[in-house]
C-alpha cells in the first residue's frame, strides 16, 4: 500500500512538472553586461571568455563592420552601436560602445576579459551583474589605456547565486603596460612632453631590469625557502622604484593637473619639490643593492639636462589610471617592501 502511494505521489509530482514547470524550477534570471565605451568607428574591441573557455565578442573590426566575431556562449550576444551624433547640425558622432552580453544562466567561476587596441586610445568599461533572481548588483568601472594592436586582460570573477559576495576584477599589468600608459597618456595631452615622458620610462626600464635579474634567481637557487628569501630581498628594490615613479606623478599633478591652466595645489614647497624627494630616496635607501644600481644608471640619465626646461604636468585622469596600474605590477610581485627582512 505504501509503495503504491509514494507511485502515485511521484507521479502527482511529475504531472505537475510538465504542466507548470514555473512553479516547480525557478527561472534563472541571471545576467552579465560588459560595455566598452570606444571612438566611433570604434577604437577599442572586446571579448569575454567563460569558465569553459568559450567565446563571444568582437576582436577586430574592419573599417565600421566586425571582422573577426565570437558567438559560442550560450545565451550571449554581442555587437556595437554608435550614437547618433547631433541632428540638428549634422555633425558624426565620436563615441559608441562595444558590448558583450549573457542575458540568462551565467556560469560562476572566472572570466577573462579581454580588450583590443585598434588605435591608441582611452577606454572606459562598465560591467553589470543580475543573480539568478533578477536583481541587479553593484557596477564595476574600469578605466585604461591601450596602445595599438595590443589586448589588455582582466580575470573576472562572479557568482550569480543571490547573497554571494559581489564580482572581483584584476588586471594584468606588465612593465610594458606602463610604458604603453605614458606614451598614449601623452599622445592624447594627459601627461608632459617628450622628456619628461621618457624619464619615466626611463625608470620602469630600470625596474623591469631588476625585476628580471630577480627572476632568474631560481636556476642559481636550488634550495626553495633560501629562494624565497633571497627573490624577497631581490624585489623590495624594484617595488621601491614603482613606487617612486607614482610620487613623481603625484608631484606633477600638484604642479599642474591641466596643461592648459595649471593651479599649483601644494601647501608647502616640498610638497613639489621633486630634487628633495629623490634625495629623499637615496637617503634612505642607498644601501639595497638594487637601489645603488639604479641611481648608477639614473644619474647618467639625459633626463638631468632638459629638467628644468620640460613641460611637466599629469591630469586627474592619468594619475589615477597610471597609479593604478602600478599597484597592480606591485600586487602581482606579492612582496612588502616596508617589510625587510632581519
Amino acid at each position: 500500500m505504501n509503495h503504491v502511494k509514494f507511485l502515485s505521489i511521484c507521479l502527482s509530482f511529475w504531472l505537475l512538472l510538465l504542466i507548470y514547470p514555473q512553479i516547480i524550477v525557478a527561472q534563472d534570471e541571471s545576467g552579465l553586461f560588459i560595455n566598452l565605451l570606444t571612438g566611433n568607428p570604434p577604437e577599442t574591441s572586446l571579448v569575454i571568455k567563460d569558465p569553459f573557455g568559450r567565446r563571444t565578442g568582437i576582436y577586430k573590426f574592419d573599417g565600421r563592420d566586425p571582422k573577426i566575431v565570437f558567438e559560442e556562449i550560450p545565451n550571449s550576444s554581442k555587437g556595437y552601436e554608435g550614437s547618433p551624433g547631433n541632428v540638428e547640425t549634422d555633425e558624426p558622432a565620436t563615441t559608441g560602445r562595444v558590448y558583450v552580453e549573457i542575458n540568462r544562466y551565467v556560469s560562476s567561476g572566472t572570466y577573462l576579459v579581454e580588450i583590443y587596441g585598434l588605435t591608441n586610445s582611452i577606454y572606459e568599461m562598465n560591467i553589470d551583474l543580475r543573480n539568478s533572481f533578477g536583481d541587479f548588483g553593484s557596477i564595476l568601472l574600469v578605466k585604461g589605456y591601450i596602445t595599438s594592436g595590443t589586448t589588455q586582460q582582466y580575470p573576472l570573477y562572479i557568482d550569480p547565486t543571490p547573497g554571494a559576495p559581489a564580482p572581483v576584477i584584476t588586471k594584468i599589468v606588465t612593465f610594458q603596460t606602463l610604458r604603453d600608459d605614458f606614451n598614449v597618456a601623452q599622445k592624447i595631452n594627459q601627461i608632459g612632453d617628450d622628456k619628461f615622458v621618457n624619464s619615466l620610462i626611463r625608470m620602469v626600464n630600470i625596474a623591469e631590469k631588476l625585476y628580471n635579474r630577480c627572476e632568474n634567481i631560481k636556476d642559481k637557487e636550488k634550495d626553495e625557502n633560501k629562494q624565497d628569501k633571497r627573490k624577497k630581498l631581490c624585489y623590495r628594490p624594484v617595488i621601491m622604484i614603482l613606487e617612486l615613479i607614482k610620487k613623481r606623478l603625484e608631484i606633477a599633478n600638484r604642479i599642474c593637473d591641466n596643461p592648459n591652466e595649471c593651479k599649483m595645489k601644494c601647501k608647502d614647497k616640498d610638497e613639489c619639490d621633486e630634487e628633495k624627494v629623490f634625495e629623499n630616496f637615496r637617503k634612505g635607501n642607498i644601501k639595497e643593492d638594487g637601489i645603488k644600481e639604479f641611481f648608477s644608471e639614473w644619474d647618467k640619465d639625459e633626463w638631468h639636462k632638459h629638467k628644468k626646461m620640460c613641460k611637466r604636468f599629469v591630469t586627474d585622469e592619468a594619475l589615477k589610471i597610471i597609479s593604478e596600474d602600478i599597484d597592480w605590477l606591485i600586487k602581482s610581485i606579492g612582496v612588502e617592501k616596508d617589510k625587510p627582512e632581519k
